[in-house]
């Protein structure tokens, strides 16, 4: 009777719920009263939600009256409406035009994204903190056209970051950043991406001549997270994981080695090098596994304070990094707090300051590539035979007669560290005094210290080759104190309603200084730990130091003026004087103008609205300048040297820098125009645009003329010539929602051409790479120039064709199965007039596809990169093919070069010898196609909000650099170096996979 009663109840309490349950019916329009199909009708609170279709109607059941509907559409403003006694609605959905009132940070200022009038490009923080790396400007690969970074391996790496392309040749290329408004140099290891609120590029010369003198490159201006009125918000972000060290190559074991080794040494005439090659079976070094870590450990971890009151918000941030090297020892650690404090004392006076201290430490073995390199078949430790009780803990390891320094000894002694210490302080005031008018001065000083200890222990493998038979300390420290300080009018009214004026006046003045002193000695009574003090040491002490300083005053200004938010004009003017430059040349002009015409604005547009929710036309001009040389480049510098006379050293100096008095600066004037587009509710968005700047009086340091007299070794600064880079920008965004799936894709395309357009003397030639590379006027600066390797010799035939017009062999050392150079200018003769251009190190073009996804609690996000149509110099060959040396060869490397006519047209024959210069010559053999495609990032997680007591709850896992495509055979396809030396990859510390965790809670 019992179980009838609870079935009744049961049935009672179902009914009365279904009861209670409401349905709720309507449409969704926009304001022309046109129905939208797909809207998200979501019951808050609940997981039910249901789609619009395509008139536009949808129907959905709520629990009761107190139940409210969320209504989400991309390119609309979000909705909400409360159920009580109705059932049926017609809702309105208004456009969403928060992404065009998002504010985009400028030179000294902020403007509305919509009235931007030049080639800007933002990304916001939260869009950077899905990856987890030591530099931040990693994470902006692919997620800004016109942006080219080439990732570094190592701790603490920092990127290459280009801004459209190259615009100096022996310059540094990196980019100005600039931290909430003060210039802080060339990198930004300092930050920690949970710390950024936003970064935006200004990647024309229009955008970034307010930065006159140090904008060449262009500028990345950073803002940092700041408080808000409101209860206090904590967070905690935190991921932990794995960087995997892979083997790059397969090499040979020890029986196979000596194989290889053996054909060599016979096809040079010799007897075998090991005999009887199957005694070495099962007997290999392996010593990849003794001395590399498969997997090192990444942690990245962060915790925020956050809130206020009207009158004082502030932001706290303690943020902890680490990752380790792949060897037992070694990586770098990086400790950073961020104290943010902003008041607002009256309605018209404000102010705020900022603290950010840090401490980092970093220190690797470089000699990862001998783990590869060193033959298999030496042993790492001596054996006991050899050893008598007498030696030290560093000399009891094998030597290999490879020449290859034991690396697993090499790393048992490294001590080479590295400690910095900074603190920078940015302060500001600002009142208004009338209304539209704001004076604002700010301030920055930062002071740091960095400690460089080494330490080289005595040790003695062989007498011969390997040893050092007396320790030494060295210990170096750097001391900088910097400080800005800049102040700014700025005055903003509009007249008649259509007319908006901004005019903004202002000057500052940057000091950078520092010195270094040094101390090094030799004959510390030991190797132990506690002795490893300067003061320890016995013998050859000496020391040494110096300081510099260099200082930069500026004016600036700029003028806005829009009419009716439809035509738009800025410009721009920054004077600079350096001290890094002569009287003559000490300022410099820096003018700047933009204009911009918001088609989607106009009244012939109307009846496209439903079509074009954006559309702007923008063009622009400057001129931006490059002062990153030397302090000191007008003055003459002496050189310390040493020279034997009768049997005596005999300390020397001489002249080794060259004054040039008549040295100026280096500008670059750029154009570009661009089309802003927002389709179908903004579903479809992005940018098209096209730039060219030009360079000119580039600095560059040259050999003095011997002719003068002086050493040939003496450099001079000079003013060499112009360039010119130019191409094209696309961003293009698509993103919707259906139901409860939302999806967003971007795509970034950039395309860069650079060309000598010319040099310091006509028919002159710019080296670099030690002469493997060229710049000459009408070519891209730093192409290849090398031999071109023109297959395998593989018959006789072939090799008794090979000769001038006389029959004279061009190549009278080569044998079968060697290289055939070409004879490039036909002259009979094989000589440098036959070295050419073989290959360049830019791209034709850079692709980022990033993709987001989310479903529910769910979300996934993945990006990648690419690079396409550059070359890279393969300088392993030589170590992995040649058989000149004795290091370890890759497997199977006795049937992969050439044995016979038709095996190879490629891998040369194995020779002792290389009388022909197979590997010498530095030739096409070496250039390989170095595009690739670059898994980034792949990123799932899962959010909870509201539950146990927090705000929100989210895990995810990550995977980064997962996975490459790539035809180039090196370690790692992403090589970069200077404009003269890039593109040349070797043992270069590859970007490892990453496998994380993440944990994000906020309460």
């Amino acid at each position: 009777m019992k179980y009838k009663f609870i079935g009744l109840l049961i049935a009672i309490l179902c009914s009365s719920a279904a009861f209670a349950q409401i349905t709720v019916k309507g449409t969704v329009k926009d304001k022309t009263a046109i129905p939208i199909p797909g809207v998200n009708v979501f019951v808050k609170g609940t997981q039910t939600s249901v789609s619009t279709d395509f008139d536009g109607k949808f129907a959905i059941v709520v629990p009761n009256k107190e139940a409210q509907i969320e209504f989400s559409f991309i390119g609309f403003a979000t909705q909400t409406i409360k159920v009580d006694q109705k059932t049926t609605f017609d809702v309105v959905l208004l456009e969403d035009n928060q992404a065009l009132e998002e504010v985009v940070v400028v030179g000294y200022a902020t403007v509305k994204k919509k009235d931007v009038t030049s080639s800007i490009s933002s990304v916001k923080g939260k869009e950077l903190q899905t990856m987890t790396v030591g530099n931040v400007t990693e994470s902006l690969q692919g997620k800004v056209s016109g942006v080219q970074i080439t990732g570094a391996g190592g701790p603490g790496a920092q990127p290459r970051v280009l801004i459209r392309g190259i615009s100096t040749v022996n310059l540094s290329t990196d980019p100005l950043y600039v931290v909430d408004g003060i210039p802080m140099g060339t990198s930004i290891n300092f930050l920690s991406n949970n710390e950024i609120e936003s970064m935006d590029v200004l990647k024309d010369a229009s955008a970034s001549a307010i930065y006159g003198s140090r904008a060449s490159n262009g500028v990345i201006l950073i803002t940092t997270k700041k408080g808000k009125a409101g209860k206090t918000k904590f967070t905690v972000d935190m991921s932990t994981g794995y960087q995997i060290m892979e083997k790059p190559y397969n090499m040979a074991n020890a029986e196979n080695y000596a194989t290889i080794m053996n054909t060599a040494y016979t096809n040079s005439g010799y007897s075998e090098y090991l005999p009887n090659a199957e005694q070495y079976r099962g007997k290999t070094t392996d010593w990849w596994k003794a001395g590399i870590n498969k997997a090192s450990s990444i942690t990245n971890t962060s915790i925020g304070v956050t809130g206020g009151s009207e009158k004082n918000t502030y932001a706290i941030s303690l943020n902890y990094y680490n990752s380790d090297s792949f060897y037992d020892i070694g990586g770098w650690e990086r400790v950073t707090a961020r104290i943010a404090n902003d008041f607002k004392f009256t309605d018209k006076f404000s102010a705020g300051i900022t603290l950010n201290p840090r401490y980092e430490t970093w220190g690797s073995p470089g000699n990862w590539a001998d783990f590869v390199k060193i033959d298999p078949i030496t042993p790492i430790y001596k054996p006991a035979s050899q050893l008598n009780g007498t030696e030290n803990e560093y000399s009891i390891y094998a030597r290999s007669p490879s020449y290859v320094w034991n690396p697993v000894a090499t790393v048992s002694r490294f001590d080479d560290n590295t400690d910095q210490y900074n603190l920078n302080t940015n302060g500001y005031l600002q009142y208004e005094p009338i209304k539209g008018l704001i004076i604002r001065t700010q301030g920055s000083i930062e002071v740091g210290n960095r400690v460089q200890s080494i330490f080289r222990p005595d040790f003695v493998i062989d007498a011969a080759h390997e040893k050092a038979e007396i320790n030494s300390i060295e210990r170096r420290a750097t001391t900088n104190s910097d400080w800005t300080w800049q102040t700014t009018a700025t005055y903003s009214k509009a007249f008649a309603e259509k007319h908006n004026t901004s005019l903004m006046v202002g000057s500052t003045m940057e000091e950078y200084n520092g010195n270094d002193v040094w101390g090094y000695g030799e004959g510390v009574p030991n190797n132990s730990e506690s002795m490893r003090e300067l003061n320890a040491a016995t013998k050859n002490r000496n020391s040494g130091g110096n300081r510099w300083s260099n200082s930069l005053l500026s004016y600036i200004s700029r003028f806005s003026y829009n009419f009716d938010s439809k035509y738009y004009l800025t410009a721009s003017f920054r004077r600079d004087g350096s001290s890094k430059f002569m009287a003559n040349n000490k300022w410099a002009n820096f003018p700047a103008a933009s204009v911009s015409w918001r088609i989607s604005n106009e009244d012939f547009m109307t009846n496209a609205n439903s079509v074009f929710n954006n559309l702007t036309f923008r063009a622009g001009w400057g001129k931006v300048g490059n002062q990153n040389l030397p302090a000191s480049v007008y003055q003459s510098n002496i050189g310390q040297g040493y020279y034997v006379i009768d049997g005596q050293v005999v300390d020397t100096s001489y002249p080794s820098t060259m004054a040039n008095r008549d040295i100026r600066w280096e500008t670059v004037e750029d154009i570009s125009f661009g089309l802003d587009f927002g389709l179908f509710q903004n579903k479809i968005s992005g940018s098209l645009e096209y730039y060219q700047k030009k360079t000119n009086d580039m600095l560059f340091l040259k050999q003095f003329p011997t002719y003068s007299g002086f050493p040939g070794y003496s450099t001079i600064w000079t003013n060499v010539g112009s360039m010119q880079s130019s191409g094209i920008d696309l961003l293009l965004s698509y993103k919707d929602t259906k139901g409860d799936f939302s999806y967003g894709v971007d795509v970034t395309f950039t395309t860069v051409d650079v060309e000598m357009l010319s040099l310091s003397t006509k028919g002159e030639k710019l080296y670099g790479a030690s002469n493997r590379t060229i710049t000459i006027e009408g070519d891209e600066p730093g192409y290849f120039y090398g031999y071109v390797a023109d297959g395998l010799f593989q018959n006789q035939t072939q090799l008794n064709a090979h000769t001038d017009e006389h029959g004279t062999k061009l190549q009278p050392y080569a044998q079968l199965g060697d290289t055939r150079f070409k004879d490039v200018n036909g002259d009979g003769k094989l000589d440098d007039k036959d070295r050419t251009k073989i290959g360049s190190p830019w791209a034709d073009y850079n692709v980022g596809l990033n993709l987001n996804f989310a479903y529910k609690n769910f979300d996934l996000v993945a990006n990648f990169y690419s690079s396409i149509g550059n070359d890279l110099v393969n300088q392993n060959i030589s170590d992995l093919y040649n058989g000149t040396s004795l290091t370890n060869k890759v497997s199977g490397l006795n049937n992969m070069a050439w044995h016979g006519e038709g095996t190879s047209n490629y891998v040369p024959r194995l020779s002792r010898d290389d009388n022909n210069e197979n590997f010498t010559k530095f030739s096409s053999f070496y250039v390989e196609d170095g595009s690739f495609v670059r898994m980034k990032n792949l990123q799932l997680g899962y959010s909870l909000y509201n539950k146990f007591g927090l705000d929100k709850l989210r895990i995810s896992l990550s995977g980064q650099n997962l996975w490459t495509w790539t035809k180039y055979t090196g370690v790692d396809p992403e090589v970069g170096g200077g404009v003269l030396g890039s593109g040349f990859g070797g043992w270069n510390y590859p970007v490892q996979p990453t496998i994380l965790m993440g944990l994000n809670v906020a309460f």
